[in-house]
């Protein structure tokens, strides 16, 4: 087909498409700098709390840093429990989706969460979150952070 519409359009043709191309914007891409992801705290007890078996605490940061195109940050997070007998993690519990949204301007903006869970017996347990910064439904950078088990 190229061929077909280079033979029609002849060499000036087929050089002006070339030097629109080129000249045409690229689609915005966030450079690597745009986003941070940040653990604030990753803590385990095996004592004390609700149910006298500790907790698992996770506190993480995420910021986008002005004009990346960024406008929504999504947290998504699960607290597992270790199986021994098959050496597997399995959901125990899911944490409710966090959306942030924000306007897609010049300025920073950043979002904390913590997520901590007390678990019901004394098996090893541990949380695990994905962060996620979106242009409205484009994922432009994701992060897995998994905390200490315990």
């Amino acid at each position: 087909m190229l061929a077909r519409l280079a033979r029609h359009l002849g060499r000036a043709g087929v050089l002006s498409l070339t030097l629109l191309a080129l000249a045409a914007p690229a689609p915005t891409q966030a450079a690597p700098g745009d986003f941070t992801f940040e653990v604030l705290r990753n803590s385990c007890t095996n004592t004390g709390k609700d149910f006298g078996h500790g907790e698992v605490l996770l506190k993480v940061k995420v910021k986008e840093n002005g004009a990346s195109g960024a406008n929504k940050f999504v947290f998504a997070a699960i607290a597992q429990h270790y199986k021994k007998r098959s050496d597997t993690w399995i959901t125990e519990y899911t944490f409710d989706t966090v959306k942030v949204k924000f306007p897609d301007d010049a300025n920073s903006y950043f979002h904390t969460r913590w997520f901590a869970y007390d678990p019901k017996d004394g098996k090893k347990h541990r949380i695990v979150v994905v962060m996620k910064i979106l242009h409205n439904k484009q994922v432009l950078a994701s992060r897995t952070v998994t905390s200490k088990s315990c």
